[in-house]
């Protein structure tokens, strides 16, 4: 009698098993949307025998384990980072790219117009209309080289406001991780469990905004370092990223305990955004200076040396500048001669209807002005087609790094992720095995009605 007893608390434990491995399952099934979660197995074992001539004492449920790729994860917050980057870079760059529209429209078009303005003059160097037509042409390529700075210059801001609210991200998944940090120790596994999967979730997101190193905690807890090895997180405490003023521009420098650390953070969307802010947007507006103060400086010269309608020397047709910094946003036309255009020098000398300057100002279209190389609008359209080539390549980049992302992430799921198929195999398994454990469970119940009925 002890026997039976002893089986039929047998098939109570393993039904008790079997209704763990059904509820795991369903709760993988639930969870199958739910983003970080990984999927739970219900380990069992087989309970040892009680004596040399048991077959066995059931089955026991050890623990509810979580199926964790800790080096694909890890693998993932290396690569992370670099396609937080290149699509920062890329979504900032495309913006840079339709702000400065196509080639034909800004510069080059200003520029053609000057020109030609200057052409119809060199016709006709006495004409009152054509002498006003340059006056507009070069107020409007002016007004066009002080537009393209401006809309460079707003997109340096509008990116370096993009810098501070990541920061901000940055800063609040830090929290994040540390509270959780002070949660997962204080509950069990099973709840901890859930805790991991919020933490990864938590890690994986600070992976895209900034490059980070992670060190697992015993307890399951994890530190995190940013800006080549400065704390962020140890345990429940966060150290969070400030933003100050840089000296000079006013744009935000990163700290880190006091420190400026914005060179140091190369990685995720505030790298990118840094690349752009400091990099490529200044380079950008370094061109464009550069292309203004030689085309003034040139037309400048040029001007000068020629005469205008009244047989005096000409003076500067654009106000002068200092030097190239800043040039593109300062241009503009003399006073002088935007008052008067009979001052415009159109001559070589003082006979009347002499249009040899006018000439030669025309000409500058078709020569390299200052150190350069190229044309102006040779030079204008390098410039587009440098923007435009840093923004095929931060897409092309970040094409390449999402398909190493897809892959990790497909090689986690393999072993993380939640099967539906699988699921379905689970759920059946686990009920056939609770239904056979369930009529042993009847026949063992049914010899101990029989037994005692044979004693009373």
């Amino acid at each position: 009698m002890s026997d039976l007893l002893g089986n039929l608390s047998m098939a109570a434990r393993s039904m008790a098993a079997q209704q763990a491995g059904l509820a795991t399952t369903g709760q993988n099934i639930a969870n199958i949307n739910t983003p970080g979660y990984t999927r739970r197995t219900a380990e069992l074992v087989a309970a040892p025998p009680v004596d040399p001539l048991s077959a066995g004492n059931g089955v026991d449920v050890v623990a509810i384990r979580a199926a964790r790729a800790d080096l694909l994860e890890a693998q993932l917050r290396k690569e992370q980072p670099a396609l937080g980057r290149e699509a920062a870079m890329s979504e900032s760059l495309s913006q840079v790219e339709a702000a400065l529209s196509s080639t034909g429209n800004l510069v080059d078009a200003g520029l053609t117009k000057f020109f030609s303005a200057f052409s119809q003059l060199s016709q006709d160097p006495t004409s009152g209309v054509a002498r006003q037509q340059v006056t507009v042409q070069g107020q409007e390529l002016a007004n066009t080289f002080n537009d393209v700075s401006t809309r460079l210059l707003a997109a340096q801001r509008d990116t370096d406001k993009q810098v501070k609210s990541s920061v901000d991200q940055v800063n609040a998944l830090a929290a994040e991780i540390a509270s959780l940090n002070a949660a997962i120790g204080g509950v069990s596994q099973t709840a901890g469990e859930a805790m991991r999967d919020k933490l990864g979730v938590a890690l994986s997101s600070l992976s895209q905004l900034v490059d980070i190193g992670v060190v697992p905690r015993s307890n399951g807890g994890a530190d995190v370092t940013v800006a080549n090895g400065r704390a962020l997180v140890i345990g429940a405490s966060s150290y969070q990223l400030g933003v100050a003023p840089a000296a000079g521009s006013g744009l935000a420098d990163l700290t880190s305990g006091g420190v400026v650390v914005t060179s140091e953070v190369t990685g995720g969307r505030v790298g990118g955004l840094l690349q752009v802010r400091d990099t490529q947007l200044p380079g950008y507006v370094s061109r464009i200076d550069q292309l203004a103060y030689d085309l003034a400086t040139s037309i400048n010269t040029t001007h000068k040396a020629g005469f205008d309608l009244n047989g005096n020397p000409g003076g500067d047709f654009f106000a002068p500048l200092a030097s190239a910094a800043g040039a593109a946003s300062t241009l503009k036309m003399s006073a002088a001669v935007t008052a008067n255009g009979n001052l415009i020098a159109a001559a070589g000398t003082t006979s009347a209807g002499d249009n040899q300057t006018a000439r030669a100002i025309t000409n500058l279209q078709r020569v390299p002005l200052g150190a350069g190389t190229t044309s102006p609008i040779e030079t204008w359209g390098a410039l587009i087609y440098r923007v435009g080539t840093d923004s095929q390549t931060a897409s092309s980049n970040k094409s390449e790094r999402d398909e190493i992302v897809n892959q990790l992430q497909t090689l986690r799921d393999q072993v993380s992720g939640v099967s539906l198929d699988e699921e379905a195999g689970n759920l059946q398994k686990f009920q056939r095995a609770y239904e056979a454990n369930a009529r042993y469970f009847s026949a063992i119940q049914t010899s101990l009605d029989v037994l005692m009925q044979m004693v009373n």
